[in-house]
């Protein structure tokens, strides 16, 4: 159990780290930056992923947000990777992140921390 907290904070440590930005900006402004640019980002951190979901960024791929996101992980019909094929299909995300471990295993360390 230790182990399993020690690498949450890890996780989120480092998530938090690689997602501090220079310009500052609301959520918003950065979501439609984020929904206007058809680029895949290769640099989406798990914790901006997760964050994103929650704020109902992947609606359209059938991931709903906000309360509807947390229900869904509590009861299993929201997986990392379920999560991880939204973000890919948004263009969020490479699509060889579908097959990282490392990454899904983060996400899904994540998302044990968004169930409520």
């Amino acid at each position: 159990m230790k182990k399993l907290i020690l690498l949450t904070l890890s996780v989120l440590t480092l998530s938090l780290a690689a997602t501090t930005n220079v310009k500052a900006e609301t959520r918003l402004e950065h979501l439609d930056r984020v929904m206007m640019d058809n680029t895949v980002s290769n640099d989406l951190s798990p914790f901006e992923l997760v964050s994103r979901a929650y704020q109902g960024a992947y609606s359209m791929q059938g991931i709903s947000g906000f309360g509807a996101f947390s229900s869904g992980i509590a009861t299993g019909r929201i997986t990392a990777r379920d999560l991880v094929r939204a973000a890919i299909d948004a263009k969020q995300l490479s699509a060889s992140l579908a097959t990282d471990l490392n990454y899904q295993n983060a996400v899904a360390t994540l998302l044990i921390g968004r169930q409520h």
